[in-house]
């Protein structure tokens, strides 16, 4: 009986060896097929890792709605209200975020 079992030890073995080979074949075929996709498509390294989750991008933070020049204080407006703004005119803080345009060889205000 022993020679039953060490028989089926040796043949697991060489099935566990010929799977990890085939796993290793396979796993080369697709990182070639990746390769070939991501060549084609000009995807960059920083979008691959983004995808894959590598990369996670942080959330920017809202720019500022309000603003107060005597304090230095701003507000995005998002989230409850502070307390530097209690009396306040909203209107009188708000930020204008109009683009001015600018030519060379016009004058700036």
């Amino acid at each position: 009986m022993t020679q039953a079992l060490q028989e089926l030890e040796a043949q697991l073995r060489d099935l566990n060896i010929k799977l990890a080979e085939a796993k290793q074949k396979e796993k080369q075929a697709a990182l070639a097929a990746f390769k070939e996709q991501v060549e084609l498509l000009g995807i960059s390294q920083q979008e691959v890792l983004s995808a894959l989750g590598y990369i996670v991008q942080r959330k920017r933070k809202a720019p500022a709605k309000y603003y107060d020049p005597t304090t230095g204080r701003s507000w995005s407006g998002r989230g409850p209200k502070p307390k530097w703004l209690e009396g306040k005119d909203l209107d009188a803080l708000l930020v204008d975020r109009a683009a001015k345009t600018w030519w060379p060889g016009e004058d700036q205000d």
